[in-house]
């Protein structure tokens, strides 16, 4: 499943998008299209862990955000390794 396709699932857009790294990071904000409410989300590779730039950067975006929910993994051939992580978190 590609990144937009997880997207339009969700039935949201992305209203901004503030981390892109290509196949390994992308994190910004979800907009429901019927009743504006919006979520931060952030969708990484698996392989982005504790230690490793690309989270350090994630969790100085995501501040004191609280997540939303469960983490849901993702199969996604466009993702490092073919597997993704999909974060909501409090406005």
């Amino acid at each position: 499943m590609t990144t937009t396709a997880l997207i339009d699932l969700l039935d949201g857009e992305i209203s901004e998008l503030e981390i892109c790294e290509p196949g390994w990071l992308y994190a910004g904000r979800l907009t429901d299209i019927e009743t504006g409410e919006s979520w931060r989300f952030v969708y990484r590779s698996t392989i982005v862990t504790r230690g490793k730039s690309f989270y350090d950067r994630m969790m100085a975006w995501r501040g004191d955000a609280e997540p939303i929910g469960d983490a849901q993994i993702i199969t996604d051939s466009e993702m490092m390794y073919g597997t993704a992580e999909l974060m909501l978190f409090e406005p």
